[in-house]
């Protein structure tokens, strides 16, 4: 069955006892035993600068060798620490549990993964194509690292005494292969006191050593390492079969797994305790007929082997020297065997779950019952804790019952399907009442791996580790083991999913997982752990902590967006093993992601993670750690978590940005502390203090936190929005402070505390900008985002950027203001304050230069919110950014004045130049160059600044020129319309011909200046035509009858030139000459009616109320005196009457008919023409305009004020009258003068006067008065009142109507009034013809007179005579 190549029983006997060889062992281990401390134990541990891990201590070049190196003399200084066991040992093991000083990977709420520390180096850094076996044994405390030809074996657990630390030993393995394509040793530590013994086994031959200690093992005296082994073989394998894996079977047993699917029971003593090796391949020895069990040659092939072993567990000891274990095979199969020391061993039975397990998956949706080419394998399966872990309970009739947890596989073309089974074995009965998918990893595995995936359940059972060649599965198991119900379900459920979460380890990196074993933690402790051997990394931990107090199962139910996030900005950079970039099986929505993103980015610039210490010794370095976790954040999610919404990634970028200019503030504050007098303030320190309590995180002097500016620096960065516009407030209140206590600030002092503001801000923004500017693209924000550093992209929804708030732009410009004038303060005091202290030069000079740079970030702010309010989608926030840009153009203007006014005009123009300010250009230099001049011109230079004073006119006036070139048309406009606001607008027609071009563009462009533009057509450009439509727009600026008169008739004028010139076709000029005379008919009228008003006027005081108050007592009584609104508008159109003011056509109508006919002149022409000259202008305007309705409606207006001019009443009562006094009665009205005049003029051929009912009721409702164009700016209210006054009239036309019976005697005064005209017209004819008679009689007398005198006479020989007309003519 088996063999021993060991000596027999007496030979090892006597060697033990009497040898020399025996004796010197015996010696070596006491050594060994007492060397725990050594010269090497207490040098420190040596960091990494790579990655910032600290690796365990440097193996002496004895240990810390090649691994193929067999150098003898390497081992007689191996020490390995030697510890007994006990309560003691318990001890130290609770303390390295609670403080291993361990490097720690990343952390959670959940889980932490850490390094060891006592990986020897040699395996931490072989990345190599080598291969490594691994075993560890948490029992007491040792690992086993083993290659082709050798083995590692070291303690990895240390407790808290430095004499624990221990070397690894290298121990050469017998009957080794260097052949790297031979299957590695299989290797196990063996558990006994007081240090463990090592075995190890041959997969291809089969050989077995065994070492009662490793401190034999790891002699170098290979002869005597060969001679106290004890040697065996395992007799039974046949040609090509390979031992693969080695599972512990305590007491003095193991379990050897053959790839054939054999599996051999090794003893390492014999029944009386002794070392020996025995051997034998585990075959059914009974025969099952019936039940759920089948016969063993169906399951067992030739030589009772089973077919792809998946998994080989042993139980607990049941009884003495008896154990069982349960063998699992990839398609289900499970069979228990209960094994003896004696090596004797029987089949208890097996059963077939694979179906069980199939109809659980499928169940449960995860995948499809018909899905084709799918691969169904049991990876791994464990004993679930049943009171103690893994114990079977056994029950009558040899059935058993227990509790497995199986790990299967569902394998695809694409990916493969994990699940962990409950699967519970009662009476016969398999039950699968609880399945959990692995959801979070489903990669494939690899077909070189050669690290199967292992289960690890620990003995509370609350959390799975499934550990795969490259990654860790964490799969939370407290809903299956505290579920009240889980030992009786009998169908698959799934209820709420349980946590689940996937350690990665980096691709690329050679890192695979050698070995794994769980942890054995202190008895107080309810987490779990289990160390996982890394290839080419060392040890590492992962451990589950337990559930809070306060927390439930469902706390834990999920893995968070922020958790994942966290662990990638915290711990990912710091160390080369895990990978954090996340897997395609976790996904979380996008508002998870942005929501964890800004809360993980308010954590740092808070100092409130968890992650984050609050205290150290170096601000600027706590201040870097954090930008550099905020710089993580970012690029894990543009990396990973692709796409996140704009204004997520700029709030994250605002954030990035106050950390950066936090930076630059605390060494700003540094150096200010460095430079400060003796008993002078710091204005940061004071301008933190000043600060509201619910605006930062209060200082707890309880806690002996005493500094603010570094606990604000900590704690609330992220309101640095709040902090900067306190360094002006700041600056203030010290100010008022000094004056309060009667102690004002010396110039020197105060100086410093402003150069500080002038720090402060300048370097915050200044900072934040360029971090915008630099990092853009990291914060996925495409290049045409930014242009000078400003936000140019559509901002609507985006909230309110820090850098330019309402409270900062404020700041800002207030800080600006507030230097400028303390300097022009200073220097018109000689840089002196009253107590005579002067501020250092320097000191002015650097911070006027700092002063340019702040204006020019005043500027820059404001353009940038004046944007953002404009990109907004709420109009009323539109409105404000356009009042904004308003203010900050003016506010600009003002700072670069200040400039000047401090002797930077240079700076002042740069910045003008950079905004394309230039209105602000022109107006420092005009300024400039006018205010010199004038210096020059009134003698207020000194003679030796003269050149200088000259020399700086010709640069500006360079600049002026340079910057015609440059701008063209919008500098043009600017520096022209400097010049129109001065009221200088006469000077732009003196310039020279090369500004010619701009300024015919400019007064073109600008219809204010026509008054000047037309000089300059007319002169320049010999443009008539435009000069007549600019004298045609400056006609309409005149607000003097004359001058308006004047420009009218110029630009008739030059409409006739251009007509001659060709500049304008004869039909165009014909309209507008049209247009011109209706309004100069409009401006004699006016004529008219001022000097028809003069007298009065001139008869008043020279005040101008005293002559409207004249004029409204005289004309403007009988009609007006009533209606307030009337008589309001008449006095004022009075007014401009008498200040020869133009009036509008509608007022000056009004004016003309409201007049009284009491107080005119019954013989003057305007009195008797005055309502036909009203209604000529109306019906001209109504011609011009085509606005018929507007000047219909005024036309009947007015005729009704011309018929209720008379009492015709009175007239009407005709009794006791003759036909003289009745006509007389009726010439006299103002009805009959209006239309005799207008029969004169043949006028009411096309405009037929009214009927008095056509007119009735006209403009007496708010309807017809609305409708008209004239009252469409009129307010509702004012428009009733109007209505009401004109009713009034209307009242009176209507009492003429009915008492005066004006309808009968229209026709008579019609016809009345034609046969005056008539009349008048004959009258006028006869006349004439008389005067022609006459004329003509006197020219025949003269003639003949001359001709009596002069006919037939010569004078010089020339014959005179008289020709037709009666001139005396020579030569005839």
């Amino acid at each position: 069955m088996f063999s021993t190549t060991s000596a027999p029983p007496a030979t090892r006997r006597r060697q033990r006892t009497g040898s020399d060889d025996s004796v010197a062992a015996q010696q070596l281990f006491k050594r060994l035993k007492r060397s725990g401390l050594t010269s090497e134990t207490f040098k420190p541990l040596q960091n990494t600068p790579a990655n910032g891990e600290v690796y365990g201590r440097e193996p002496t070049p004895s240990v810390a060798r090649d691994i193929d190196s067999h150098d003898p003399a390497t081992h007689e200084h191996a020490n390995l620490a030697i510890r007994k066991r006990g309560g003691k040992n318990i001890d130290r093991v609770r303390r390295e549990y609670n403080h291993d000083g361990n490097i720690e990977l990343t952390k959670n709420n959940t889980y932490s993964v850490s390094r060891l520390a006592t990986t020897p180096a040699h395996f931490q850094s072989h990345q190599g194509s080598a291969k490594w076996r691994g075993q560890l044994v948490p029992s007491i405390g040792y690992a086993i690292a083993t290659t082709q030809t050798e083995a590692l074996v070291w303690r990895y657990k240390q407790g808290a005494n430095a004499s624990d630390s221990s070397k690894p030993l290298i121990i050469r393995l017998p009957h080794a292969s260097p052949d790297t394509k031979q299957p590695l040793p299989l290797a196990a530590l063996v558990p006994s006191s007081p240090e463990p013994g090592l075995l190890v086994v041959m997969p291809v031959s089969g050989k077995v050593t065994y070492w009662e200690t490793i401190s034999i093992a790891a002699t170098m005296d290979l002869d005597r390492q060969k001679q106290q082994a004890i040697h065996g073989t395992i007799v039974g394998l046949a040609t090509g079969e390979r031992a693969t894996n080695i599972t512990d079977a305590e007491p003095q047993g193991f379990l050897i797994t053959i790839d054939s699917g054999k599996i051999a029971h090794l003893s390492i003593a014999d029944i009386q305790g002794k070392a020996s090796i025995s051997a034998q391949i585990l075959r059914n020895t009974n025969s099952h007929n019936g039940g759920i069990f089948e016969s063993l040659r169906t399951v067992f092939g030739a030589g009772g082997s089973l077919k792809e072993i998946a998994a080989v567990k042993a139980s607990n000891t049941v009884h003495r020297g008896q154990r069982d274990c349960i063998i699992g095979t990839s398609r289900g199969l499970l069979q228990l065997w209960e094994l003896s020391w004696s090596l004797t061993h029987s089949l208890k039975y097996e059963v077939d779950i694979k179906a069980k397990l199939v109809d659980s998956i499928h169940n449960l949706g995860v995948i499809p019952h018909d899905c084709e080419n799918q691969y169904f394998g049991v990876l791994d399966l464990v004993f679930l804790p049943s009171g103690a872990m893994g114990q079977v309970r056994i029950n009558s009739g040899h059935q058993s019952t227990m509790e497995l947890l199986v790990l299967t596989v569902t394998s695809s073309v694409s990916d493969s399907r994990y699940a962990l089974h409950v699967v519970g074995i009662a009476d016969g009965t398999i039950h699968v009442p609880i399945v959990h998918p692995v959801s979070c990893y489903t990669t494939p595995i690899s077909p070189e791996s050669s690290f199967k995936p292992t289960l690890l359940v620990p003995n509370e059972g609350q959390t799975a580790y499934v550990v795969f060649e490259e990654a860790v599965v964490l799969v939370s198991l407290e809903e299956v083991l505290n579920s009240p119900d889980s030992q009786v379900r009998t169908e698959t459920t799934k209820s709420h999913d349980p946590f689940q979460d996937v350690i990665d380890f980096r691709q690329g990196k050679g890192y695979r997982v050698v070995g794994c074993a769980m942890d054995i933690p202190e008895k107080s402790y309810k987490g779990s752990a289990c160390t996982v051997m890394i290839q080419g990394y060392g040890l590492i931990k992962v451990s589950v902590a337990p559930l809070g107090e306060d927390l439930t199962f469902s706390d834990r139910a999920t893995t968070t967006a922020q958790t994942k996030l966290e662990q990638a900005v915290f711990y990912g950079p710091q160390q080369s093993l895990l990978d954090f970039s996340g897997r395609p099986e976790i996904q979380f929505a996008t508002e998870d992601i942005e929501d964890a993103a800004i809360r993980i980015c308010r954590s740092i610039t808070s100092s409130s993670s968890k992650h984050l210490s609050t205290a150290g010794p170096s601000t600027e370095q706590h201040l870097q750690r954090r930008a550099i976790a905020l710089s993580d954040l970012v690029k894990q999610l543009s990396k990973h978590y692709q796409p996140v919404r704009p204004s997520v990634r700029w709030r994250l970028l605002w954030e990035a940005e106050k950390m950066a200019a936090a930076k630059a503030i605390w060494r700003c504050y540094c150096d200010a502390v460095a430079s400060k007098p003796k008993g002078e303030k710091v204005l940061l320190h004071e301008l933190v203090e000043c600060i509201s309590e619910l605006d930062k995180t209060e200082n707890q002097p309880d806690q002996h936190e005493t500094d603010p500016v570094r606990h604000w620096l900590v704690h609330d960065v992220w309101r640095l929005q709040i902090l900067l516009p306190w360094v002006t407030k700041a600056l203030i209140l010290l100010d008022e402070e000094s004056h309060e206590d009667n102690i004002p600030m010396s110039s020197a002092y105060r100086a410093r505390l402003i150069s500080e503001a002038h720090d402060i801000q300048l370097m915050a923004l200044q900072t934040a900008y360029s971090f915008r500017q630099d990092n853009a693209s990291l914060y996925g924000l495409s290049e045409g985002t930014m242009i000078h550093d400003l936000l140019i992209e559509d901002g609507s929804g985006m909230p309110e950027i820090w850098t330019s708030t309402s409270l900062i732009c404020e700041a800002v410009r207030k800080l600006a203001e507030y230097f400028q004038n303390f300097a022009t303060d200073l220097d018109s005091h000689n840089s002196s304050d009253e107590e005579g202290n002067s501020a250092p030069q320097q000191l002015l000079e650097q911070t006027a230069q700092s002063n340019a740079r702040l204006v020019d970030m005043s500027c820059k702010i404001h353009t940038e919110r004046v944007r953002l309010l404009q990109a907004d989608n709420n109009l009323e926030v539109r409105a404000q950014g356009q009042e904004l840009e308003k203010r900050s153009d003016r506010y600009r203007r003002d700072l670069l004045k200040g400039l000047v006014n401090i002797g930077l005009y240079h700076s002042a123009i740069k910045l003008g130049e950079k905004f394309g300010d230039m209105e602000a250009l022109a107006e420092v230099l005009e300024s400039e160059i006018q205010t010199s001049q004038d210096d020059l011109d009134n003698n207020l230079v000194a003679r030796e600044e003269t050149d200088d004073v000259r020399a700086k006119i010709a640069l500006c006036q360079g600049f002026v020129d340079l910057y015609f070139v440059r701008y063209g048309e919008s500098w043009a406009n600017a520096f022209f319309a400097r010049f129109v606001d001065q009221g200088r607008i006469s000077q732009l027609l003196v310039h020279g011909p090369k500004q010619r071009k701009h300024l015919t563009t400019f007064l073109r462009g600008h219809p204010e200046c026509a008054a000047f533009s037309w000089i300059n057509e007319v002169a320049v450009e010999s443009d008539f035509a435009v000069a007549a439509d600019d004298l045609g727009r400056a006609q309409k600026q005149a607000d003097t009858v004359w001058a308006k008169k004047i420009q009218l008739s110029i630009s008739k004028l030059a409409t006739l030139a251009a007509v001659t010139n060709e500049q304008r076709d004869e039909d165009s000029a014909t309209l507008v000459i049209h247009h011109i005379n209706c309004r100069v008919e409009v401006l004699d009228a006016q004529e008219q009616l001022y000097e028809y008003l003069k007298p009065t006027i001139r008869r008043a005081l020279n005040d101008t109320p005293a002559k409207v108050d004249a004029v409204m007592e005289q004309y403007f009584k009988r009609f007006v005196n009533a209606k307030k609104a009337l008589r309001s508008a008449i006095k004022i159109n009075v007014k401009k009457i008498a200040e020869e003011k133009v009036l509008d056509v509608e007022d000056l109508v009004d004016t003309i008919s409201l007049m009284d006919e009491d107080g005119l002149d019954p013989d003057s022409d305007f009195a008797a023409g005055r309502f036909l000259t009203a209604i000529k202008l109306v019906r001209s305007c109504m011609l011009d305009t085509g606005n018929v309705q507007r000047w219909e409606l005024l036309g009947k207006i007015i005729w009704r004020r011309c018929i209720i001019q008379d009492n015709w009443s009175k007239i009407n009562r005709t009794d006791k009258k003759g036909d003289a006094q009745v006509e007389a009665e009726t010439v006299g009205t103002a009805l009959f003068k209006t239309l005799r005049e207008g029969f004169k003029s043949n006028f009411w051929d096309d405009y037929p006067p009214f009927e008095p009912s056509s007119v009735l009721g006209c403009g007496t409702t708010f309807e017809s008065l609305r409708a008209s164009s004239r009252y469409d700016k009129a307010s509702d209210n004012a428009i009733k009142i109007i209505a009401q006054e004109l009713s009034i009239e209307d009242g009176v036309l209507q009492t003429s109507m009915r008492e005066g019976r004006l309808e009968k005697w229209w026709s008579g005064i019609i016809d009345a009034a034609r046969m005056s005209a008539w009349n008048e017209a004959a009258r006028i004819c006869e006349d004439n013809s008389r005067w022609r008679e006459t004329e003509r009689r006197f020219r025949d007398q003269m003639k003949r007179e001359d001709e009596a005198l002069w006919g037939g006479k010569r004078t010089d020989g020339v014959e005179l005579g008289v020709d037709e007309e009666g001139d005396v003519m020579m030569g005839i």
